[in-house]
């Protein structure tokens, strides 16, 4: 299994296995997503009620709310 410490990278290839690439994607994406909220700027996120902006304290707040059958938009 991969396994990656802080401060060290970890270079792919197009001919790296798959699980391995995406072990190396995750990893990373998941240690900017920390350093984003440690910095205090929100994490930009989607579920399936909408668009929110995720904070450190877990916090969501929605900028865009999906429309459901009503036909009338969400408030957001």
């Amino acid at each position: 299994m991969l396994s990656l410490e802080e401060g060290k990278s970890r270079k792919f290839s197009f001919d790296s296995p798959k699980e391995e690439v995406e072990r190396i994607l995750k990893w990373s994406c998941m240690k900017d997503i920390e350093e984003t909220l440690e910095s205090g700027a929100p994490d930009r996120a989607i579920d399936n009620i909408g668009i929110y902006d995720r904070y450190k304290d877990g916090t969501k707040v929605y900028v865009k709310k999906f429309m459901r059958g009503s036909g009338e938009e969400g408030e957001g």
